[in-house]
């Protein structure tokens, strides 16, 4: 794919990019036009011109999966329509550049854009100050994270002109909070996903580092934690999750460390150098910050309930797998293992980590990754509005039980269309943004469903692990497992309802396309119809 030259080739602000034989129908391909490259897609007889790099971290989308009137990242997931080049799942904030492709006389030409740079490759779909009516409805979005943002990008990109205060806990903009174990050097203005300039030109007012103390429905009001009381007429809360606690003797020592923040994050990696790290818990964020310090700490030590890594997650076979690269980079493991307690040095701080087998592990550090609570605590004095397990349910529009709430990300329970309406609660950064979209569009009264399929992925040493469907509760096969990677799969009587991949692009992305078609992939069948879309060697 790719590589075709555009030549001069028409007056009038044409450019002959090909002879259209060189596009074949549900296919794209690259063509390269002043000095920059723009992909061509034909589906359904027509031609359609977009920018070639994914907008959230630059991935070429030649090589993601092409479905029916969108684009799949092959990187993270995120979707953009081939039409206009929105962007329609996440993750990231932009959306693609669009062209106009004429097809005359046998080749492929495109009408040069005024006005616009062919190396400019990202457009935003808000633009310049937005006026907010005086008298409007007033929408409280609490919760800075993925799904407060994407709300507020959706409210001002569709047109909506009410008041928007946005409340968030923490004292930070809207940040790209994935980087915090990959990257946790990372400074908190790095990772801003919109500049303070860009919120005052959005109209949202921002309250920052305020915590919600109470949430009172039948006033439609929020306690804050500075005695403030806001009222709302339309509230979304999507404040995320809380990390667990252990729960042991020594959890408040000074070297014991949780990671939520880039405060967190920055702690971590400048108390590292040379030190004994313990890491509590084998799921993703110790698993990542084991891989970002082990060549920087003096020791990684990872101490785990189960017997495998990831196992909750992603199954034993590929835990094993992750696990075994962990180990010939120099990170050991405590497996079977719980924490007894923290043990303090004379003077301060962590001196051990004492397990429940007896054992003490020599530490300096300890990251406590154990796992997330929801942040509801405000709405406890709410009767019967939250699940059991401290969640809210929502239906397919992010509405709550109550008329006037709406909820997204980490702290829902909703049901997911593309899986029989099965309530799922998920901790995922581009499916709490996808909510956060659907959220603000039913707030404007739109009635929107949430029609998506989960994708997540982990980057280990280099290496990035995919995963798109579903896996609870599900039988997993290897399918294939070398040094390029590996292949799993996860079935409920016999159906595929998830892929696990390493080295296998683009088949996370054209799985995830397949089960928003509604196609049903059998497991004798799989391995044959997904491995098709890897690139011809």
């Amino acid at each position: 794919m790719g590589g075709v030259c555009g030549t001069d080739g028409q007056d009038g602000g044409q450019i002959l990019l090909g002879a259209s034989d060189q596009l074949q129908d549900g296919t794209m391909k690259e063509f390269s036009v002043q000095d920059n490259k723009i992909l061509l897609i034909r589906q359904h007889g027509k031609v359609r011109g977009v920018s070639n790099k994914c907008t959230h971290y630059g991935a070429p989308l030649v090589k993601g999966a092409l479905g029916d009137g969108f684009i799949t990242c092959p990187w993270h997931g995120a979707c953009f329509s081939t039409e206009t080049g929105d962007i329609e799942d996440f993750p990231g904030c932009s959306s693609l550049m669009s062209y106009k492709i004429i097809e005359e006389g046998g080749n492929l030409y495109l009408e040069l854009p005024k006005d616009i740079n062919l190396s400019t490759t990202k457009r935003e779909r808000f633009l310049g100050a937005r006026k907010v009516e005086k008298e409007s409805e007033h929408v409280v979005i609490v919760g800075g994270g993925a799904a407060g943002h994407t709300a507020i990008e959706t409210f001002r990109a569709e047109g909506y002109k009410g008041k928007v205060t946005l409340v968030s806990a923490e004292k930070h903009l809207p940040y790209d909070r994935p980087k915090l174990s990959k990257k946790l050097d990372s400074k908190p203005e790095e990772m801003y996903l919109r500049s303070r300039d860009w919120y005052e030109e959005a109209g949202i007012e921002l309250k920052l580092g305020t915590p919600v103390a109470e949430v009172q429905p039948q006033d439609k009001t929020l306690k804050l934690s500075s005695g403030e009381v806001m009222t709302y007429d339309k509230l979304l809360y999507c404040t995320g999750g809380m990390p667990r606690r252990l729960g042991v003797a020594g959890e408040e020592l000074e070297g014991v460390h949780y990671l939520r923040t880039p405060e967190d994050a920055n702690a971590i990696a400048e108390n590292a150098e040379g030190k004994n790290l313990v890491v509590v818990g084998g799921s993703f964020i110790g698993m990542e910050v084991s891989a970002s310090l082990v060549k920087k700490a003096g020791s990684v030590t990872v101490i785990d309930r189960n017997s495998t890594s990831f196992q909750s997650s992603l199954g034993p076979q590929v835990g094993a797998i992750l696990q075994q690269i962990h180990r010939d980079n120099g990170v050991n493991f405590e497996m079977n293992s719980e924490v007894e307690s923290i043990e303090e040095k004379e003077g301060g701080g962590v001196a051990s980590v004492k397990l429940k087998s007896g054992k003490v592990l020599p530490a300096d550090l300890v990251l406590i990754g154990a796992g997330v609570l929801p942040s509801t605590q405000p709405f406890q004095a709410v009767q019967d509005f939250l699940q059991p397990k401290g969640v809210i349910r929502v239906d397919e529009f992010m509405q709550s039980s109550d008329p006037n709430i709406w909820a997204a990300g980490d702290i829902v329970e909703f049901p997911m269309a593309t899986y029989n309406n099965e309530l799922v609660t998920i901790g995922h950064w581009g499916l709490a943004m996808y909510m956060g979209k659907i959220a603000a569009l039913n707030i404007m009264g739109k009635q929107e469903p949430a029609k998506t399929v989960p994708f997540f992925w982990t980057m280990q040493y280099g290496k990035s692990i995919r995963f798109a469907g579903l896996c609870n509760g599900c039988d997993s096969t290897l399918v294939e497992s070398d040094e390029t990677g590996f292949l799993q799969l996860y079935t409920k009587d016999d159906l595929v309802m998830g892929v696990c991949t390493l080295g296998r692009d683009p088949i996370a992305a054209h799985f995830r396309n397949l089960v928003l078609k509604g196609e049903k992939l059998k497991l004798e069948d799989a391995a044959e119809k997904l491995k098709a879309v890897l690139p011809k060697s």
